[in-house]
């Protein structure tokens, strides 16, 4: 065995063992982290699922929607007017909320997917500036800025998901199916047609691929990611309001998705790790947190415009290359 090979199969083992580490810490945290470490663990689930609406659109599609977090917004608003003012049992407001959310991205998709770059960003702002105005200025319905407050977790089969440690291992493995799924979706036929799209969408359309169709059907699997993380959110906070679908947090999870790195498939979640952690860490030590964020996600984007991943990917680069160069000498002398 070469040392080529040899150094690809440590790295391999290497890789495996980090992993199975990763997912026993994940696993056992409510037996050994902090509350505070818990629930901030479960704020970076909920929101990963909103990075990963909007990371799978970027890397998969090159399409920047601003209105995933309408979505997000939306599955919360139905949980809280049918479970909590209406009664509805569960799992029915959930249901309705990814079928609503599906219907909304499937009406706003309809029209956008007709558009590409500027003007495709320009119209998912719109949508997504509509539905934020009409959520405060609705106040029979939706309660304008006070929105809906008094969300629990339902109690399924004797289980109470509104303890903490239940509700973290829900929202663990829903994120990490959500992950694989999503996996298997980019790494599909249906994944690679959709990065030709990308690349090319007049020579999609000459092979005749359904380009207008395929961007739809991609538009809706992201809605039911935000739709999923919305969910999460709603329950976890017990509350929804205008707040979870305005322009900044908008703005928010698309640097969280370029500070990890847009075009890679675990950018999404390298951000938003990063990024909540940030947002913890900082705020505790002075009130200019979302200034001291801002300026490291400025220097991140300036020195490397593929994220931290893009660095990552680089530092390993220049380890191969100097293996590369080192090995030179001794063949050509051998």
């Amino acid at each position: 065995m070469n040392a080529p090979t040899q150094s690809t199969s440590t790295f391999k083992n290497v890789t495996r063992f980090a992993w199975i580490l990763l997912a026993a810490a994940l696993l056992l945290m409510p037996f050994y982290a902090a509350q505070y470490t818990v629930t901030t663990f479960i704020r970076i689930f909920y929101f990963g699922f909103l990075a990963l609406s909007m990371g799978f659109l970027i890397g998969q599609t090159g399409m920047v929607s601003l209105t995933q977090t309408a979505f997000f917004g939306v599955t919360g608003y139905v949980i809280g007017l049918l479970g909590v003012e209406r009664g509805v049992p569960f799992p029915l407001p959930e249901i309705l909320g990814i079928i609503i959310a599906l219907l909304f991205a499937l009406v706003f998709g309809l029209i956008a997917m007709r558009t590409y770059k500027i003007v495709f960003l320009m119209i998912t702002l719109a949508f997504g500036q509509i539905c934020w105005a009409f959520a405060i200025q609705n106040s029979s319905l939706l309660h304008g800025w006070a929105g809906i407050r008094g969300i629990r977790p339902p109690v399924v089969f004797g289980i109470d998901f509104s303890e903490q440690s239940t509700f973290y291992w829900t929202a663990l493995i829903l994120f990490a199916l959500g992950i694989y799924i999503l996996w298997r979706i980019v790494k599909s036929p249906f994944g690679l047609t959709l990065n030709g799209i990308r690349e090319n969408p007049r020579r999609m359309i000459a092979l005749g691929y359904p380009v207008y169709r395929i961007r739809v059907a991609a538009f809706l699997i992201a809605a039911v990611y935000a739709g999923i993380g919305g969910i999460l959110a709603a329950y976890n906070s017990g509350i929804v309001t205008p707040t979870a679908i305005q322009l900044s947090r908008t703005i928010w999870i698309l640097l969280v998705v370029i500070l990890g790195g847009s075009n890679h498939f675990w950018g999404p979640i390298v951000g938003i790790v990063v990024a909540v952690w940030l947002d913890v860490s900082i705020s505790q030590v002075t009130e200019r947190y979302n200034t001291i964020i801002g300026i490291i996600f400025v220097l991140v984007v300036l020195f490397s415009p593929n994220g931290i991943l893009g660095i990552l990917d680089e530092l390993r680069k220049g380890e191969k290359l100097a293996f590369i160069r080192k090995r030179l000498p001794l063949r050509h002398n051998s």
